[in-house]
Order: structure tokens, then C-alpha cells, then sequence
């Protein structure tokens, strides 16, 4: 939090402005105006005599003006000045001396022309009074009246009395050298009414609106189980008036409160006198009219938000009730009381309760929250000493969230107040002068994640994403945590699935935020259609030593307590109550669930079959041999994902859950705005610009959803920190240490297992070296289990890796791989076996050609380039078990068979049977010459090749280099034998 001192700020300000040395002292922040500008009092010495001056400043253009100088020290507690700086009233506390009949303050409002030509003389506005007296001007230029008429209005606040508007009528006068001036007469007609009593008020400068608490009697309920209550008792009830220039003030707002009993003023109505608790606030910004028994904070914009903070002490009871902290009884203070604030937020129709239980008396009855509105989407509640509370009031979705940031320890706490005309987020400390920027950094909100429960951590994630826009951060702390899974996940609900709440909280929020950017502006009505959370609500928190306990609760008919536009004075405005009037009476539309996604999806994939599908079934297909698009050029070289993102299958899984999401999201829309549209006259204007904003929210949550599981995907590789930043894929992996490779795959699965969870597709790419990585740095076992149950799939290119490879107890070795290759299917299956230079893919292959030939079939068609040299020693027979046929015979059979010789894959028989040679020459099953024939006859190599020439073929289509060499090989295999 930066800080500066108005006082010095304003005596440099002062000392600017005069060549004699400026003595300013005891500044005092008495009022704040709709302009920005804040009115001050300061002493000062003029002729070695003290002097009270009045004056305001104005921070945009850096003046300070000195409206008026007493030639006595006062006690002004609050003043206001016009638009025009032409007349000022004020309110003068004089407080009680020894000796004195009454031994109460007594509030005394004046009235002072600050015209050149007048005396300006201070006039008493009302007789002074026990009950507190504030005064305050209403701004906003009139056309209502002649240009030579100017008639400003100001407010006077008599607690538990009375609120009424004063008409100050100033007239341009002309003079003898025939110039102008405005003149003030003093005269002013009798004052109006508008509130006969009051127990609190507050004006709020910015939108011209006061709010009051007034009481009224209850209307009587017939609902079942509510108490009856009689007519006799009051109940306290929260107005709102809306001044305008031209058009008379109306009453916009009409809440029924619950307040404690013995809260406010409630007490004091009936004719008690002076204030509840024995002493007033005198608080002047913002201003407030209220005793020290109620302490209630309205903060209000002009798009529609409003919320309603209230701070009270209270301590829980045996009998399970509770009691208001009024006295400093001991027994009261014993044992410590719940500090407690809750907040109404209208605009949503709830109440979020904050309790810190057990807080030691002395403490809880100094603190004094202070609330204003931060980033337009989140209320800032600053507990002094403790902590920094922001809660999600977002007009965008549901209040679901809540950051607590711990603060720095102090000896005492500031009374912080919202400062106009200073900048967003800026307040002043009433008790120091002290302007305050409340700014939450990222190097708050990093630390705050690093040290908080998981609930903490969720909202940082959500505020992160969804309102402050930095992905960045989100995906530093995303690989923040998914190092330190142990020591970073912790509190309540953690467990085993913190990390993958984590990584589904970063998915939606990343989608919703990257569509609602992304949308027109003609379908952003549908986005409260999609999801935008899955596990954020209002849970409890603990920082440090200190337990803050949330709830929400839901406010019944809150649309009932707003003035509808019809009813308004001029219907056809539209200002902070018809936006609130239309959030508070819009339909509730049901969200699209992830899970109604994922029951489709688990039973869709049952069906799923990559190499019967086609591209073209998915609106968002990539194309596989387009170059991949440049994503965020600024960063791309830390932008890559450590594999390529590419898929070589027909139809990647990743096609089929964008698929299913698209349908999910569209058939959601249609059919929520079709029983919309049921009620409505004609509905929009057509049908295609509906479906035209259906399509174009699908589309673009679909695409979101992707660029989300990258953007995460991306963070959880960074987290592993991969040594070899030159290699990916396959590559990288075959260079990874087992340990490193473990972790890498166990990070890798908590975001597999947190995407299949939402319902998110996969990058392109990811589901190969997921594989792959599996392969490399889990036992043989674990991985099957895997296979089986369809987490691990077995594509093309990870299966050409993984049969390619080389182990170290390669028997072993060959009869995983086989088994991989069995389960792979019959396509993918002879696609890995023609990839794999392995004597059991040749034996396999070649078994499979001469049983298509020897039965008469149409043999598949064969890659005829020259297989390479085997040197391998395992591998298993090419022909079926018991039969001790040479591996000749096979070759002969072949060649004298009635085939087309075309049809031969003479490179696949011709290594396949030298192959078999070998292993039969290994296992010492060779026993001296070649059998070829099964009847048992001798013949030599050369009389195979003799058949070959004579036999009813036509000589072109014979290879002959292929034929001798194969002879050749074999007569050199018997001589060596």
C-alpha cells in the first residue's frame, strides 16, 4: 500500500502559493464533494494570533483554495461547499466544560456567503442540538430555472429527528457600471421535510442518492412458520432517495433489515434522548449520520451493485443463541467475542455472513473495517492489523469466491475512508492523513497462494484468471504447485485431489474468460449459460492465527425492494436502479454442467473407434498437414509444449470431446432460450441471428476449451523443469533419467485425470507421448493396467516408438512388445510390425503373407524396399509349434505354389527364412542338410532354384538377383554347417 500525507501534501501546496512561511497545523479532512475535491480546516498564526482557515482542494488541478478565515479556533467536525464555491455551511461541536448544566455536545449548523461584496458573516441555519447535525449541498446543474437564478439545495441531517432540504435562491444582480454579480440575500424559504425520522443515514456524493434506516410497521405474513409480529412493533427499514437536477427526489429503495436488538437507534425513536450508546461517529467522509450502535457501510456504483456492509460484536451463549456486545460488562468481555461483518449484495440477492471467532474484547472493540470497491468485481474489506478480505461481487456470474491476505502486524489500526478525485482505490486514514493506495499485488497474491489452504488458492486462481487477466502469474503459481505438491496443498479438502481441483478451477475459469473476450457482442446474453467454476463457494479460511468463517444465505423477493422503471419519475432514464431493477428480475438460467458432458462422453467413448472415424465429424478439425498457428508471439519460444502437437491417427480423441462439447453447449442454449422464448411475444427479431450467437458461443467455447488445456498443459511441463530445451517428443524422453521421467508422468497425470474429469479435450499430440512417458517410467505391469483401461492409447506413432526401442533383457522385451501390438488392433497391429526390424516382426509378417498365397487369397500389399542386415539372436519361430519343418520349406512351397509371382514379397520371405535359420541354428534344432520337401527328400539349395526356371511362369516377372542371393545364402548356411 503506497502512502503520502495530505497535511505535508497540502502545506507544500500552501507554501507554493505564498513567499511568507506557511505555519499550517492540526489539519482536519471535514468533507468531500461529488467533484473530487475535499474541504479542510487548518490553524494558523496571523499576528501572533491563532486562526482557523476553511478550504478546499482539488487534486486534479492541484489547487487549494481558502474559502474563509476565523479569527477563532473552532471545533468543525463537517462543511460543504457548492458547485460554485459561493456558499458554505458547516457544523460546529461544541463540546461540554466542567460546571455545565448539560453534559452533552451540542451540534450548531451555519450558513456563510462566501460572495466578495458580502460582509460574510456566519448565519445560524437552526437552533443547536444534542442530537447530532450534519449538513451537506446536492450537486448537479438545474436548466429548470432562469439563467439569472440559481437555487443550490443542501441537506440537514438531525438524528432521530429529521432530514431536510434547505433552498439557498441566489440571484445575478446588475450594477451601476452595468457589470453582473451573483447576490445572496440571507433569505431562504421554509425548509422541507423529507424524512421525518431517521435512526442512520449516509449520503453517498458520487451518485447523489442518501440512504437512511428509518422504522415502520411490519407487514404481516401468512407464510407458514414465520412469527406474527404485532402492530405495534417497529422494524427498522433501509431507504434510498435519488436526487435529481430538474426532477423532484424519489424513493428508489425499500429494504426490510434484521438488525439486532438494541442496534442503531431503534431505542431512541419512542423519545429517548441523545445517542443509543452514549456517544456519536462525527463521520464526515463518507458522510454518516449515526451513533456508535450501528455501524453500516453502503457502497454503490452506477452499473448496477450494491452492497449493504454491517459490523457488529456479538458472543454465542450457552443455550445456543447469541447476544449483541453493547457494554463492557466482564462477563461479556471473558473468554473473548466473535467479530463479525456481513454484507448484503442486492444486485445478487444474497447476504455473506464473515465471523472471526474468540477475538480477545480490547482488540475486537478497536477494529473498524472500512470497504470500497476494487477492480469493479470485488469488494475490498480491510481489517486493520489482521487482514485484507476481497470477496467476488462480480456482475458477471454468482458470488462464489474469497481472497483473505494477511497483513503486515501494527500496533494499531487505520480508519480508512474512500478519497474521490485520487486515483481507483485510494482512501485516507481520517486519524492521520494518510492517503492509502489499496492496491493488492502480485507479489502479495503469489505469497498469499503459497502459504493458504487450497480455498485461498482456488480464488486466487479464479481473481487471477477472470478479472485480472493475468495468465501468467496463474500459470507460474499452477507450476508453483504442482512441484510443491506436498507442502503447497494443505487445509481442509485437499487431500489427494487439491492439485486436480487446482487444474479444473484453471481450465473453466481460462475457458469462460477467453470466450467472454472473445464473444460479439450479440451473444454475450447467452454466456450465463456456460460454466464458469467448479469448485469455488464460500468455505471457510484460516491465515496464520486467524479462523475466518464465511456463509451465504439467500435473500427472498430482493426484486420486490427496488422501484421498477415504471413506477420511476422519469421511466425512460436509465441509471444505477434500472440496472440493478433488471439483474434483480432476470430469469436465472441454468448453467451448463461439465459432468452432464462427461456422462456423455463415457458413454460415447465406449464406442469410439480412431480408425473408423473421419476428420471432417468435427467443426474445429485441425488440418494435419497445415503448419501449426503462431500462439502468442511475444513469448513463442517458451511457448511450445515439450512434444509435438500433432496427431497421426485417423481421429484423435481429442476431435471427439470437442465434438461432444459442442453439442452439449448448443442443444444447452437452444433449449434454454427456446422456454424463454415460449413466453415471449415473437421472441428476437428471426431465428438466424439466435442461431447465429449459439453458433458463434460454442465455437469459441470449444476453442477456448483447447488453448485452456494447452496453456496448462504448458505450466505442468514447465514445472519439471526438462533439462534438454533443443529436444521434444520421443527424443526427449528417451534422455530423461528414470526418476525425472517418473515425475514428469505423475505430474502429467493429475492434468490428464483433472481434463477427463471436466470434460476437456487433450492438445494434439499429448496422448502419444503421455503414452510413451508411461512406457519409459512405469513397470511393465502398471502400464498394462493403463492400456486396459483406455487411459494409455496405443497410436501409430507411439507404438513404432515403443517397438523400435531398445531394452536390456530384449527377450523379455519382444514379448511385451508383442503383446502391446495384439492389443493395438489389426490395422495399427501390421502398420507397428512392418516398422519394427525385429526377427519376430519378420517371422510374423512373412507367416501372415504365405498363409493369404498358400490359401488362395489377396496378399496386402507390401513396402518392396530392401529390408536391412538382421543381426538379432532372439525371437520366435515363423512356423507353428510342433511342426519341425525347415524354415526352407516354407520358401520352396511358396515358390512352387500356383501364386502370381507378382504378388511375392521376396526382401519380407527371404529375411523372415533366413531369419528362422538362424534361431533354429541357435537352439541347436538344426540337424545337417535342408529338409524340403515333408516326405523327407535330400535336395539341394540349387534344385529349388532349378524349379524356379522351369516352372510355368513367365522369366520377366522373376527376380533373379533376389532368387540367387537367397540360394546363395542358404548353400552358404549348409556348407558352414
Amino acid at each position: 500500500m503506497a502512502q503520502q500525507n495530505l497535511a505535508v501534501k497540502l502545506c507544500g501546496v500552501l507554501q507554493s502559493q505564498s513567499e511568507n512561511e506557511v505555519t499550517a497545523r492540526e489539519w482536519r479532512l471535514i468533507g468531500q464533494e461529488q467533484d473530487g475535491s475535499q474541504v479542510f480546516t487548518w490553524v494558523s498564526n496571523r499576528n501572533d494570533k491563532e486562526i482557523m482557515n476553511i478550504g478546499v482542494y482539488t487534486n486534479n488541478t492541484k489547487t487549494l483554495t481558502t474559502l474563509h478565515t476565523f479569527d477563532e479556533k473552532l471545533n468543525i467536525i463537517q462543511a460543504s461547499v457548492n458547485s460554485t464555491r459561493s456558499l458554505l455551511i458547516y457544523v460546529i461541536k461544541i463540546l461540554p466544560k466542567e460546571g455545565d448544566e448539560v453534559q452533552e455536545a451540542l451540534y450548531c449548523p451555519y450558513l456563510i456567503s462566501l460572495l466578495p461584496d458580502k460582509t460574510n458573516e456566519p448565519e445560524e441555519v437552526e437552533e443547536g442540538s444534542t442530537r447530532q447535525i450534519m449538513v451537506q449541498y446536492i450537486y448537479g446543474k438545474s436548466k429548470k430555472y432562469s439563467p439569472g437564478i440559481r437555487n443550490d439545495r443542501f441537506l440537514l441531517f438531525k438524528h432521530l429527528e429529521c432530514i431536510k432540504i434547505y433552498r439557498t435562491p441566489m440571484f445575478l444582480n446588475e450594477c451601476d457600471d452595468g457589470s453582473e454579480k451573483w447576490g445572496f440575500d440571507g433569505i431562504y424559504p421554509e425548509p422541507e421535510t423529507i424524512v421525518k425520522v431517521f435512526s442512520w443515514a449516509q449520503w453517498d456524493c458520487v451518485n447523489q442518492v442518501l440512504f437512511y434506516i428509518h422504522y415502520r410497521q411490519p407487514q404481516q405474513s401468512f407464510a407458514e412458520g414465520e412469527e406474527v409480529k404485532s402492530p405495534s412493533e417497529m422494524t427498522p427499514t433501509l431507504s434510498a432517495l435519488q436526487f435529481h437536477a430538474d426532477l423532484p427526489h424519489e424513493t428508489v429503495l425499500n429494504i426490510p433489515l434484521s438488525l439486532p436488538q438494541g442496534a442503531g437507534a431503534g431505542g431512541g425513536v419512542g423519545g429517548a434522548e441523545g445517542a443509543a450508546c452514549g456517544s456519536y461517529e462525527d463521520d464526515a467522509v463518507p458522510l454518516r449520520v449515526h451513533d456508535c450502535g450501528l455501524d453500516l457501510h453502503i457502497v454503490c456504483d452506477a452499473r448496477g451493485l450494491l452492497c449493504v456492509c454491517h459490523h457488529y460484536l456479538y458472543k454465542p451463549l450457552d443455550d445456543s443463541t447469541t447476544s449483541l456486545v453493547l457494554e463492557d460488562s466482564a462477563e461479556l468481555k471473558e473468554g473473548g467475542v466473535n467479530f463479525a461483518y456481513s454484507v448484503t449484495l442486492l444486485h445478487h440477492g444474497c447476504v455473506v455472513h464473515s465471523v472471526l471467532p474468540d477475538l480477545p474484547w480490547n482488540l475486537a472493540k478497536s477494529l473498524r473495517p472500512s470497504y470500497t470497491l476494487y477492480e469493479d468485481n470485488h469488494l475490498l474489506v480491510h481489517i486493520p492489523m489482521l487482514f485484507t478480505h476481497l470477496i467476488d461481487v462480480s456482475l458477471h456470474h454468482e458470488p462464489c469466491a474469497h481472497i483473505v491476505i494477511p497483513v503486515e502486524a501494527s500496533e494499531s489500526g487505520p480508519s480508512l475512508a474512500p478519497l474521490l478525485g485520487w486515483g481507483a482505490h485510494t482512501m485516507v486514514d481520517m486519524n492521520t492523513l494518510d492517503v492509502v493506495t489499496m492496491h493488492v499485488a502480485e507479489k502479495d497474491l503469489a505469497t498469499t497462494f503459497k502459504t493458504t489452504p487450497i480455498e485461498n488458492k482456488l480464488a486466487i486462481i479464479h481473481y487471477l484468471i477472470q478479472h485480472e487477466g493475468n495468465l501468467d502469474l496463474a500459470e507460474e503459481l499452477m507450476s508453483w504447485v504442482c512441484v510443491n505438491q506436498g507442502a503447497g496443498l494443505c487445509g481442509a479438502g485437499a487431500g489427494v485431489g487439491g492439485l486436480q481441483r487446482l487444474m479444473q478451477e484453471y481450465l473453466v475459469a481460462h475457458t469462460y474468460a477467453s470466450t467472454r473476450r472473445a464473444l460479439p457482442a450479440a451473444a454475450l446474453t447467452l454466456l450465463p449459460m456456460l460454466p464458469f467454476t467448479l469448485h469455488l463457494k464460500f468455505t471457510d479460511i484460516k491465515v496464520g492465527e486467524t479462523q475466518v468463517l464465511v456463509s451465504q444465505e439467500k435473500v427472498w423477493h430482493s426484486a420486490a425492494v427496488v422501484l421498477s422503471p415504471r413506477q420511476r419519475v422519469c421511466q425512460f432514464a436509465e441509471d444505477t436502479w434500472t440496472r440493478l431493477w433488471g439483474a434483480l428480475t432476470a430469469a436465472p438460467r441454468p448453467r451448463l454442467r461439465p459432468a452432464d458432458v462427461l456422462d456423455r462422453l463415457r458413454v460415447s467413448l465406449h464406442c469410439y473407434q480412431p480408425e473408423a472415424l473421419s476428420r471432417c465429424s468435427t467443426p474445429l478439425s485441425p488440418s494435419a498437414g497445415a503448419p501449426l498457428p503462431p500462439r502468442r508471439p511475444s513469448l513463442a519460444p517458451h511457448d511450445a509444449l515439450p512434444f509435438y502437437e500433432l496427431d497421426v491417427c485417423t481421429a484423435s480423441r481429442q476431435e471427439h470431446v470437442i465434438a461432444a462439447n459442442l453439442r452439449a453447449v448448443s442443444v444447452h442454449v437452444m433449449r434454454e432460450r427456446g422456454g424463454e422464448r415460449g413466453g415471449e411475444r415473437g421472441g428476437e427479431s428471426g431465428g438466424g441471428g439466435a442461431e447465429g450467437g449459439v453458433h458463434a458461443l460454442a465455437t469459441r467455447w470449444a476453442a477456448s476449451q483447447l488453448e485452456a488445456a494447452r496453456s496448462l498443459c504448458r505450466a505442468a511441463s514447465r514445472a519439471c523443469a526438462l533439462p534438454y530445451s533443443h529436444l521434444r517428443g520421443f527424443s526427449l524422453l528417451d534422455e530423461l533419467e528414470p526418476t525425472h521421467a517418473l515425475v514428469l508422468f505423475k505430474v502429467l497425470e493429475q492434468y490428464y485425470l483433472s481434463a477427463e474429469s471436466a470434460a476437456f479435450p487433450l492438445p494434439a499430440g499429448f496422448s502419444s507421448f503421455f503414452t510413451y512417458l508411461g512406457w519409459r517410467a512405469l513397470p511393465h505391469h502398471a502400464f498394462m493396467q493403463r492400456v486396459h483401461r483406455n487411459v494409455f492409447e496405443l497410436q501409430i506413432d507411439v507404438l513404432k516408438a515403443i517397438v523400435a526401442g531398445k531394452d536390456e533383457d530384449e527377450k523379455r522385451s519382444v514379448n511385451k512388445k508383442l503383446r502391446l501390438i495384439q492389443l493395438a488392433g489389426e490395422a495399427r497391429g501390421r502398420r507397428a510390425l512392418a516398422s519394427w526390424q525385429h526377427r519376430a516382426a519378420l517371422q510374423l509378417r512373412a507367416r501372415e503373407h504365405a498363409g493369404a498365397l498358400l490359401s488362395g487369397g489377396h496378399s496386402a500389399t507390401h513396402d518392396r524396399l530392401r529390408h536391412s542386415a538382421l543381426r538379432d539372436t532372439g525371437g520366435i519361430a515363423a512356423l507353428p509349434s510342433g511342426e519341425r519343418l525347415s524354415p526352407l520349406d516354407t520358401f520352396l512351397d511358396l515358390l512352387t505354389a500356383k501364386a502370381s509371382l507378382n504378388e511375392l514379397d521376396f526382401n519380407l520371405i527371404i529375411e523372415a527364412t533366413l531369419a528362422s535359420i538362424t534361431l533354429y541354428k541357435l537352439n541347436l534344432c538344426y540337424t545337417g542338410g535342408i529338409a524340403a520337401l515333408p516326405s523327407g527328400e535330400r535336395l539341394s539349395p540349387l534344385d529349388t532354384f532349378l524349379d524356379l526356371l522351369t516352372a510355368k511362369a513367365s522369366l520377366n516377372e522373376l527376380d533373379f538377383n533376389l532368387i540367387i542371393e537367397a540360394t546363395l545364402a542358404s548353400v552358404h548356411q549348409q556348407t558352414a554347417q
